[in-house]
């Protein structure tokens, strides 16, 4: 079957549901008494089996250069893993979600002050947005100017995830992503690892596997290795705009699974917090000139 721009449209639609389902996943698994550092562990060993088994010619042919690139990426994006999965643990699966999500409004920031990128004007309006989405969304102003720490984590999570695309955006085009893939893999299996053993002092006992198994393989399965994979195959199909707005409703389907599976209650609160983030997601993906542009052309053509 060819791949078609709608096809691909509904595979990222599909990849971003794998994604928002992962919120709740987690913490099912959180709640199982696994730790955060064993579900990071066990979702970063999955994913470099399964990218072993498809892509090991590449990864074999790994440079040093392609090393250090994958390594920084790893760690980068292994800060963004821990600190989402410590972040649910505290906070409802929906905050986690949007609130994770404003990586796209930080993205600009940090190209900017790292690689000299022009800040769009439009940057401002988007963080404006995005912070009385994350104030409403939080409750902030209602419990007498308390933080959530789960919150808090959940924002760092944005900072490290903001920080590995723009590294892997400006600084990591010359490698191949399954390398990448895999040391992304490699680091978050190595990392939750360590921090397992050294901060959560490897505490397995307690878990309930029964319950605990299936979210862990569906993380490392599906969420990470199918949810990756599906994206990198569609994106080549679609444009990159369109890629962006789809894969921003991951905090959508997050918070819709959050409510389905009773972890919270459908809220005015959610709604429109949630509401405010995704259009400054949205302000952040949409390239308001090239639609101006376009608009004129199809009018002359007219």
């Amino acid at each position: 079957m060819k791949m078609t721009k709608s096809i691909a449209n509904v595979l990222l639609l599909i990849a971003a549901a794998f994604w928002g389902s992962g919120f709740v996943v987690t913490k099912i698994a959180l709640d199982a008494n696994v730790s955060a550092g064993f579900v990071n562990f066990s979702r970063g060993f999955l994913f470099v089996v399964l990218v072993l088994m498809f892509f090991y010619k590449k990864i074999f042919k790994m440079t040093l250069k392609d090393f250090k690139i994958g390594l920084i990426a790893g760690l980068l994006n292994f800060g963004g893993f821990i600190t989402q999965t410590i972040g649910v643990q505290y906070t409802t699966p929906s905050n986690n979600a949007f609130i994770s999500a404003t990586y796209v409004v930080i993205i600009p920031f940090l190209a900017w002050a790292i690689y000299q990128k022009k800040l769009p004007v439009k940057s401002f309006v988007s963080i404006a947005f995005c912070l009385l989405g994350m104030t409403i969304l939080t409750g902030i102003l209602n419990k007498a100017l308390t933080i959530n720490i789960g919150d808090v984590y959940s924002f760092i999570c944005a900072l490290f995830y903001a920080g590995s695309i723009v590294y892997l955006g400006y600084g990591a085009r010359t490698t191949d992503f399954s390398i990448v893939a895999f040391m992304l893999g490699v680091v978050q299996a190595i990392g939750g690892l360590a921090f397992f053993f050294f901060v959560e002092e490897g505490q397995l006992t307690n878990i309930n596997w029964s319950v605990a198994i299936v979210p862990l393989l569906y993380m490392g399965i599906i969420c990470s290795f199918v949810g990756q994979t599906v994206q990198v195959l569609a994106q080549k199909h679609t444009s990159a705009t369109t890629a962006g707005l789809i894969m921003m409703l991951e905090g959508a389907f997050g918070s819709i699974f959050s409510v389905a599976f009773g972890f919270e209650s459908f809220t005015v609160q959610l709604v429109v917090g949630g509401i405010l983030i995704m259009l400054s997601i949205i302000l952040m993906e949409v390239d308001f000139k090239q639609m101006l542009v376009k608009n004129k052309q199809q009018l002359r053509k007219q």
